[in-house]
């Protein structure tokens, strides 16, 4: 199967005072979107969380309104970030976790409010509700990435070990989806495969504890992922 995979795309309620009043968070969603049409069709979008940038369900619904314009009938497998009230990403797109073409869906929540770090607590929960014996592929989604470019303080997942840990014990294969970083990396430990979205909003660039934001213009896009029964088959990063 193919898998679109979104991150970050910040949106909010036109009232709101961002961080970045330069960048037009809808217009970059848009510019992306529309440069996905020649890497269709998608059995499925997957958007690893920061759908909005103001914890609004208006927010999100715009994120919604535009996933669902360009993509009718298109399943949206989403989780919340650390600028999401899970509440209201709920409210919006409901939990995808369950059985989506022969792969389990584990979609968690690793965001806490007013916490720019992740939780590793509720995938750990959520994977110990899963016999590890079962050899089903799993398919994890979350905001917050287990592994990625970055060990600064606000892009790391707290009790990482723990959910390491825990993967280890898994015996079928294991995908992890994740954004946060606003950079796209890849990276196979074991049996685990990591992937981290691109975002749509801007990019960012890490070297261990140190990041910087990257040149406009650059970085910023989306994942294609094609998924075999039980492995990655394939992955390409588009800038847009």
């Amino acid at each position: 199967m193919r898998l679109l995979h979104l991150s970050d795309t910040h949106l909010h309620d036109p009232q709101w005072s961002t961080y970045h009043p330069e960048i037009d968070s809808a217009a970059r969603l848009d510019a992306v979107l529309a440069a996905t049409r020649e890497h269709g069709p998608f059995d499925a979008i997957v958007l690893t969380g920061d759908v909005t940038d103001d914890y609004s369900v208006v927010g999100a619904l715009a994120v919604h309104e535009r996933l669902t314009a360009a993509y009718p009938g298109v399943p949206l497998l989403v989780v919340p970030g650390n600028h999401d009230l899970t509440e209201s990403v709920r409210e919006v797109f409901p939990d995808p976790s369950g059985m989506f073409r022969g792969w389990r869906v584990v979609a968690v929540a690793t965001n806490v409010r007013d916490q720019i770090e992740g939780e590793a607590a509720a995938t750990v929960a959520a994977l110990d509700e899963i016999d590890p014996a079962d050899p089903t592929p799993l398919l994890v989604l979350q905001h917050h990435p287990l592994r990625s470019r970055s060990r600064h303080e606000w892009f790391v997942l707290r009790d990482e070990d723990a959910l390491a840990a825990r993967l280890d014990t898994q015996i079928g294969p294991v995908v992890l989806l994740s954004g946060h970083t606003h950079q796209a990396f890849e990276l196979v430990e074991g049996h685990v495969h990591h992937l981290g979205g691109p975002a749509s909003y801007y990019a960012i660039e890490h070297a261990g504890e140190a990041w910087d934001f990257a040149p406009a213009g650059t970085g910023t896009g989306f994942q294609v992922i094609d998924l075999g029964a039980d492995r990655v088959e394939s992955v390409t990063v588009v800038e847009a």
